[in-house]
């Protein structure tokens, strides 16, 4: 028990050097930058590819829009002849739905999705990744 009294009071009576805490702050901060940059680079790098994805995916969607026949279903809908839309509404309904390039369109949602979170990402890190160190010493 003397033992550890006596290492209390030592502990007590020890000083850290002056200037410690702003030094660990700033090594801190530096590596939270570090790790904010290589975030930087990824996330960018995610934005750029899926940014460049969804381009023949937009065109692969309008290919299969055409290809489908949704715009002849579709048109339908809106043509001035209510009463055999209203005949055959769920019908109508079924083939507009069976027409409909799921696929594709799951896949641009998928891609969308990576590029608005990344873009995110993006903004998140560059803020701790560009601002200047402040050194209080």
């Amino acid at each position: 028990m003397a033992k550890t009294a006596d290492f209390g009071t030592i502990l007590s009576e020890i000083e850290p050097p002056p200037g410690l805490y702003s030094v660990i702050m700033a090594r801190i901060a530096e590596a939270r930058r570090r790790a904010a940059r290589w975030q930087f680079f990824f996330q960018t790098s995610t934005c750029f590819i899926s940014g460049m994805l969804l381009v023949p995916l937009a065109q692969s969607i309008g290919q299969e829009f055409y290809a489908s026949g949704f715009y002849e279903y579709a048109s339908l809908l809106f043509s001035t002849d209510s009463g055999s839309i209203s005949s055959s509404s769920q019908e109508l309904l079924y083939s507009l739905v069976e027409s409909l390039p799921s696929l594709a369109l799951l896949g641009a949602g998928v891609v969308t999705a990576v590029l608005v979170w990344s873009l995110r990402r993006v903004m998140l890190s560059s803020k701790i990744a560009f601002t200047p160190l402040t050194r209080t010493v």
